[in-house]
């Protein structure tokens, strides 16, 4: 039996605790102290974990073990790939959030349009303010990044009844998109949609030039940290530039101008979008796929560096 380290809280079902332990023996941890994490480099075959960093867990293990991320991007994990080399085999959960996040998209667009967060603040504060709203309907609208969440926004809009343009590496052939460059999808769009990954291309793609290629009544949402040039953007906002901003995650709230979350055309929600029930109950069930996959010698959404 293969022993299987759990070194955080995850809120298992009954169903996904039965599946978990009929595949080895599970030691299970609230969160792993540093002499449990010990304990788990030494004896595991499998781990899981979450918010534990394992920068300096995944390169001790042995040749062989297993480890499952419950989460999509790792691009942060410095050591994954000397893991890797150490014969470490790893998985991650990809698209576990994708429709999560594509409906936290839209509601981006829609509050950024609505002026919902101001109007709701002003009434709490007694004052009612008279904003005139935008539509999205048949507007254009450019979607930078058409994977999984790029595509499930697509789907989305589509009561809208929008044109919608899209700049992305990927080839794309599906009816109702359109594969422009990003500089006529920043041209030509009403509302401007970054669902790209982040990469050493797309860090920061969006600055000042970009934004000056904006429409000036344009609404600007993002579900990806830094693929724009947040202190470029709070310039362009400061200018009187955009109808209104849709911001979902960064790497840390110091990394914001506090000027830019305060202002009125501003919404922020800071890595929140993936955080549904549906998508966590996903999750963890992929996770176990995942650890049953690896048991059975066929390890599936390896990450192969």
């Amino acid at each position: 039996m293969k022993n299987i380290y759990i070194l955080e809280y995850f809120d298992f079902s009954e169903e996904q605790l039965e599946r978990l332990n009929k595949l080895g023996n599970v030691k299970f941890f609230d969160k792993a102290e540093q002499k449990d994490i010990d304990e788990a480099i030494k004896n595991a075959d499998v781990i899981m974990l979450d918010w534990i960093d394992p920068t300096n867990i995944i390169n001790k293990l042995k040749k062989g073990s297993f480890v499952n991320l419950p989460f999509t991007g790792y691009g942060w994990i410095s050591t994954i790939n000397e893991a890797l080399n150490n014969g470490v085999i790893i998985s991650n959960t990809p698209n576990y959030s994708t429709n999560a996040v594509a409906e936290h998209h839209l509601s981006l667009m829609l509050s950024a349009a609505k002026h919902v967060v101001s109007c709701n603040e002003g009434l709490k504060s007694g004052n009612v303010p008279e904003t005139m709203n935008i539509e999205i309907s048949n507007k254009t609208v450019g979607i930078i990044g058409f994977g999984h969440i790029g595509y499930r926004l697509f789907e989305l809009l589509k009561g809208f009844n929008v044109e919608v343009l899209t700049a992305t590496p990927n080839d794309v052939n599906v009816e109702g998109v359109k594969k422009v460059s990003l500089e006529e999808l920043l041209t030509k769009s009403d509302f401007v949609c970054v669902t790209c990954k982040l990469n050493e291309t797309t860090k920061n793609m969006i600055g000042k030039n970009q934004l000056n290629l904006l429409k000036p009544n344009a609404v600007l949402t993002a579900t990806t940290n830094e693929v724009i040039n947040l202190t470029d953007l709070n310039d362009a906002l400061n200018q009187g530039k955009l109808f209104g901003v849709g911001l979902e995650e960064f790497m840390s709230l110091a990394d914001v101008p506090m000027n830019l979350i305060n202002n009125p055309k501003v919404v922020c929600t800071y890595h929140r979008a993936y955080n549904t029930k549906e998508a966590e109950i996903n999750r963890l069930n992929l996770s176990i796929d995942n650890i049953e996959a690896y048991i059975n010698g066929k390890p599936i959404n390896q990450i192969k560096g």
